[in-house]
């Protein structure tokens, strides 16, 4: 059966997807509770990241890095809930040790103290421009808030010998998540 040239551009018509009107619609989040998880749309149900202290395994003693190892893939092997680990490099941040020598510049009173210092600064400004710390974050998912914190207690008595949680601050959780959702953006100082 052959379908006229006018038939097919309305077929073609019908088949268009749906273009969305926001980045809200795309982005599956909705809010940020009081307690500092964030609440998805679909399913309604919600996820909390925590940034996970990395440790050196080469630098340990074999038995050491071995219960490191067991400790963490039994806690993964065994937790049947969604989760993911998240590895970012981001900007090293020297800001606080460069407003303290700036202030110590400009108490100076010796002329060699004060070259010291000025290369001490160029050295943190160069560090903040050319090096990134390389960082593991834990998103945690659960169906109710009660669910995720939880799974955070759980995996905290799992892995705390082998690589303690630490909290996320809200301000850091947003930019993660800008980066996660914007691929080619830069985090921090490097903007």
């Amino acid at each position: 059966m052959l379908q006229t040239p006018k038939a097919e551009k309305e077929k073609k018509k019908e088949k268009l997807p749906e273009v969305k009107k926001s980045v809200a619609d795309i982005i599956p989040i909705i809010d940020q509770t009081n307690s500092g998880l964030f609440q998805l749309k679909d399913d309604g149900g919600f996820f909390g990241i925590w940034q996970l202290q990395s440790t050196d395994i080469n630098a340990m003693h074999d038995q050491e890095a071995g219960r490191n190892i067991y400790t963490l893939a039994k806690t993964y092997q065994g937790d049947k809930d969604p989760f993911k680990i998240i590895s970012l490099n981001l900007p090293v941040s020297t800001k606080k040790q460069q407003q303290y020598l700036e202030k110590k510049i400009r108490e100076a009173n010796n002329a060699l103290s004060l070259r010291f210092l000025r290369k001490k600064l160029k050295e943190l400004q160069y560090l903040e421009w050319g090096r990134t710390n390389r960082e593991y974050f834990l998103f945690l998912y659960g169906p109710t808030v009660l669910a995720v914190k939880e799974r955070k207690d759980q995996f905290m008595r799992d892995i705390q010998l082998a690589v303690p949680l630490l909290p996320v601050s809200d301000e850091k959780q947003i930019n993660l998540l800008y980066k996660l959702y914007n691929q080619n953006a830069k985090l921090g100082n490097k903007q």
